[in-house]
Parts: structure tokens; sequence; C-alpha cells
């Protein structure tokens, strides 16, 4: 027989949660100790405005008006303001992963409106591609070559590469796993066997503990490479780059490959609706040839 359990009883040793006393700061702050994904410098601003008020009250109302003022001062784009609010939405996300937030919580950013903003399309070349791989050989930090790799071939974010240990990495299978995502769901990267073989020579030994990018001026974080991947696409005349973009370079491979928004996605750990947005039209050439070649 399946074993039942004494419901009552069980609930008597299950330790209540008790939601951590917490201003806006002291979240953020708290965050930005564990995940080095530059949202210290994106909620600067969201700190002096919010900082001493609880981090559970901060409600959706004060987020949007602070939102709108950002917009109509003309000092930031739709862009920078959905950025921001999205990664206000990540710090709440982890509070309550982390079981920070009092049972119940909803974040405030949740139902936010975005705001409509440009679709940036950047477009790069095979020539380009090569150039930003073969000139990040010539900087002095030999990891550098190997970040710009990674985030060419797997797509991934600047900090679901920073943020990796070698705990995390398996040099013969080529895989990088992800458990700490922007949405939460796991995934895996992969990499070419170049790619490994170049680590392989950069780090002969991978302590699993140790962060693949260990910063040389504070120990146990990850280094940020802005000032490198500054100096790199200016050297190859293309300083309009953003690291972003091989993000989008990506998906638009992908999709040229013959995959579909569904499965670039979940390579990308992106959103479906917003891949065909932006690159829906390459998806539907794709389709076009598929089923034309099926006429015949």
């Amino acid at each position: 027989m399946r074993p039942k359990i004494d419901l009552r009883l069980a609930m008597a040793h299950v330790t209540e949660h008790i939601a951590a006393e917490m201003t806006f700061a002291e979240l953020v702050k708290a965050y930005c100790a564990v995940q080095f994904d530059g949202a210290d410098l994106r909620l600067r601003k969201w700190v002096e405005a919010f900082g001493p008020e609880s981090a559970w009250s901060l409600s959706t109302r004060q987020i949007s008006l602070a939102a709108e003022a950002m917009l109509q001062s003309g000092l930031y784009k739709a862009s920078t303001i959905n950025r921001d609010t999205s990664t206000l939405g990540t710090v709440f996300k982890w509070a309550i992963r982390r079981h920070l937030a009092p049972v119940g919580f909803v974040s405030p950013t949740i139902g936010l409106q975005r705001y409509e903003e440009a679709i940036r399309r950047v477009e790069l070349n095979d020539e380009e591609v090569a150039k930003l791989i073969d000139g990040a050989k010539a900087f002095k930090d030999r990891r550098f070559a190997a970040f710009v790799r990674l985030v060419i071939e797997t797509g991934a974010r600047r900090s679901e590469i920073l943020n990796r240990r070698w705990a995390e990495v398996d040099l013969d299978k080529r895989t990088v796993e992800v458990l700490d995502t922007k949405t939460g769901k796991p995934r895996m990267l992969f990499f070419s066997e170049s790619t490994a073989a170049l680590m392989k020579r950069i780090w002969p030994k991978q302590p699993p503990g140790e962060l693949l990018f260990e910063s040389t001026r504070v120990k146990g974080q990850p280094i940020n490479y802005r000032n490198q991947w500054a100096a790199l696409t200016t050297s190859i005349g293309r300083a309009d780059l953003h690291l972003h973009d091989l993000r989008h370079h990506r998906a638009a491979e992908l999709l040229k490959s013959g995959a579909t928004i569904a499965v670039a996605a979940q390579v990308l750990g992106h959103s479906s609706l917003i891949l065909q947005r932006r690159y829906g039209h390459l998806e539907t050439k794709t389709l076009r040839a598929a089923t034309e070649a099926s006429w015949n």
C-alpha cells in the first residue's frame, strides 16, 4: 500500500517562512553581491529614488510613474527604460526564489506596460565575425579570446558566460550548464571543438569551484570586459557593435540554417514572441523554401 501522510503532523514540523525585512536598496545590494549582470549600474538611479522604502512595498504605479518620468525627461530611450524595468523584475523574481519576499508577494513589474522601441538590427558578415575572433587573441588577458568565442557560438547573455564556474563546464562534451538564467529556466549552451581546444590551452587546470573569468582585482567576482570589447570593435572598424548584438547574430544564423523560432528561442533562452517580432521574416523564408521544395 502507498504510505499515507498525516498532514497536520507534518505541518507541525515545517519551518514557517518569514519574509526578510529589507529596504529596496538592501535587496538590490544583496542581488548584486551574488549576480554579476550589471544590475548595480542599471538600477543606481532607482536605488537613489526608492532605496529607503521597503522592498516589498514598491508598487506597479510607482515604477510606472518613474518610467514615464524617465521618458518625458528626454534623457532615456524607450529601450533603456524597458531594460531597467526588466532588470527590476529579475531582482524581484530572484528574491521570490530565494524566499526573501513575503508569502504571496507578486513582483510589481508583472503587467507593467513596455514602451514601444525601435528594433535594433545589426548585420554581421562572416569576415567580421572572423575579425572579432582573431582580434580577441591580441589582448593580454588570453581568456578574452575564449569569452568572445563563447558569446558568438552560444548566443548567451554576457552574465550567462561570465558567471560560470568550472563545475558547470564540460570541455569533452562542449557544454555549459546555466541554471541561473534571466527567465528562471535552466538551459544548456553548446560550443565548438575549436573553442574547447582553445580553452584547454588557456586553462590547463579547471578547479570546479573557480570562475572561468574571475576578476584580477576583485576576488570572487567576474571581469566585465567592457574596455576590451570597446577596443576590439574599434580596431575592426565596428565601434557601433554591442556585445548583445552577438545574440541577435546567433538568432539570425539559427533561423537561416533552418531552425524554427521555437527552437531558436530555447537555444537563446528567449521569448518566442520577441524572436518572432524581430526575426519572423527569416523564418518565413525558411518555411517558404521548405514548402516549395515539397512541391517537387
